[in-house]
């Protein structure tokens, strides 16, 4: 998905304006702790490596590789007869300082040698100073977008800023206002004003502020609520008490994290805590901003719903099925078309197969598809299990049009076919569409009804007009709701 980078166009309505800036913040977040989850899965391994007994190892020994041979062979003797057994800790490792300083201190060489085995073993470990960053990184992007998201309520709800506005004594002194330009820019310093106000405050502070001003309540966004209250905390911990943790972070969290830990203790955190983390973070900022967005938009509505199916299919697709079961259900509890509702339900069962041991939701079993488009029967044989009954389902509808060449070659819902023959000799046959790479930038214009069609939708015809993504207008297009094509990427 194209990074959006554009700011929105001058002549749109407030209402657009803000319609496009919540989309661009909640993109930016989103590539953000994609970026974060990313990095770590990639970095985590190396740095495991780096505070490995082998790797310090490794690093002393070409560290004496300027030494002569005689030096490297006593060297490699006392290695051999104290070397800390495998899986050691650094700590660990560190115990058989003495013995290897019993044989090397009569060198003229040894005291150096000493020092830096010394500083290789007492390093603090690398991964935990990582991981630590990680979750705090994901928490600042957070930050960064709500206050965004506050800033943008209160250009769109100018009451709203009155409101506050009363309950000061005094807004701007003279000087003040001798310095302001214009009114806008007494507006702008105002909206700055708050946002830093409740910035400073507490989660619990911005959680009333949403729930007060807007009637949203934070628990609906949250994967997990306890364990996102949780993330909050321990990152205050992280960055004011060195990760230690404090009376306020044991009186703050669920009883499920603060069994057994006393203040001063060190809270431990792995790869799987930071990653869960940023998912965490990541399904509520976005839902959050898109529920933001719907609430003051009334007429984008649709768009913000397509955004969140977009969201969740790209999820999908990285194996997310956490922040996809929990999109799929706020997705259908929000949808106003059996068709969104579908989808979305498709999705949720997707994730919840694969978060299980793969057995067979008794929703699906029981669930009709006789009078629905051939999608949802391909897409019950799917998750029944019924390849053959599939395959040819798949290959009907590849035909006709229904199904793309990128739907088979990436739809997660056909992962239980992939690897068969007869999806293997499917894909022999296949040939990559003209065009294809262009096929997100490209959309198709009906000349009589001016609807916008993505080119895979069965009802494009010759005659149809293609138009640039960035030639369309958002906020006046109109579009297919049966392919859904989605024109901010």
């Amino acid at each position: 998905m194209p990074h959006e980078t554009n700011p929105p166009a001058d002549d749109l309505t407030p209402t657009q304006m803000f319609a496009a800036r919540v989309k661009i913040m909640a993109d930016t977040f989103w590539w953000n702790i994609d970026a974060l989850l990313e990095v770590a899965e990639v970095s985590v391994p190396e740095i495991e490596k780096l505070d490995s007994i082998d790797k310090i190892m490794s690093t002393v020994a070409k560290a004496v590789s300027t030494f002569n041979a005689d030096a490297v062979t006593k060297i490699s003797a006392a290695f051999q007869k104290y070397r800390p057994s495998d899986g050691a800790s650094v700590d660990e490792g560190a115990s058989f300082l003495p013995a290897i300083w019993d044989e090397v201190k009569s060198e003229p060489w040894g005291a150096g040698f000493i020092m830096g085995l010394h500083e290789a073993l007492r390093r603090p470990p690398r991964l935990p100073i990582f991981l630590q960053s990680t979750a705090v990184s994901a928490v600042s992007s957070f930050e960064v977008l709500f206050s965004g998201l506050v800033a943008q309520y209160y250009s769109v709800t100018p009451q709203a800023l009155e409101a506050a506005s009363r309950e000061k004594e005094k807004e701007f002194s003279l000087r003040e206002l001798k310095q302001m330009g214009s009114l806008d820019d007494a507006i702008n310093i105002a909206i700055g004003r708050r946002v830093d106000e409740l910035m400073f405050g507490s989660f619990a502070d911005w959680r009333k502020f949403c729930l007060d001003k807007m009637s949203l309540k934070f628990e609906e966004y949250a994967i997990d609520w306890d364990f996102l209250q949780e993330v909050f905390q321990r990152r205050h911990v992280i960055v004011h008490n060195g990760g230690l943790a404090s009376r306020r972070y044991i009186r703050n969290v669920a009883s499920e994290y603060s069994a057994g830990v006393k203040e001063g203790d060190l809270l431990q955190m792995d790869q799987a805590y930071a990653s869960r983390a940023a998912s965490e973070l990541l399904t509520f900022g976005y839902l959050l901003a898109m529920a933001i967005g719907r609430k003051f938009d009334k007429e984008g509505s649709e768009t913000f719903l397509a955004y969140i199916h977009k969201f969740n299919y790209r999820n999908l697709i990285k194996g997310r099925y956490e922040i996809v079961e929990k999109c799929s259900v706020h997705g259908e509890s929000i949808s106003t078309t059996m068709d969104d509702r579908l989808i979305f339900q498709v999705n949720k069962w997707i994730a919840k197969q694969r978060l299980s041991d793969g057995s067979i939701d008794p929703e699906v079993e029981s669930w009709d598809v006789r009078a629905l488009s051939p999608r949802y029967r391909l897409a019950k044989h799917c998750l029944m299990g019924e390849k053959i009954e599939a395959m040819k389902c798949l290959e009907s509808l590849y035909s006709a049009g229904e199904v793309s060449f990128e739907d088979v070659i990436e739809w997660p819902l056909l992962e239980p076919l992939r690897g068969t023959e007869a999806y293997i000799a499917m894909t022999r046959k296949m040939e990559i569409p003209d065009g294809w790479q262009f096929s997100n930038v490209i959309l198709f214009e009906n000349p009589k009804s001016e609807m916008l069609h993505r080119r895979e939708c069965s009802l494009v015809h010759e005659g149809f007009t293609k138009r640039m993504v960035d030639q369309v207008d958002p906020m006046s297009a109109a579009l297919c709701k049966r392919c859904k094509p989605v024109l901010r990427q």
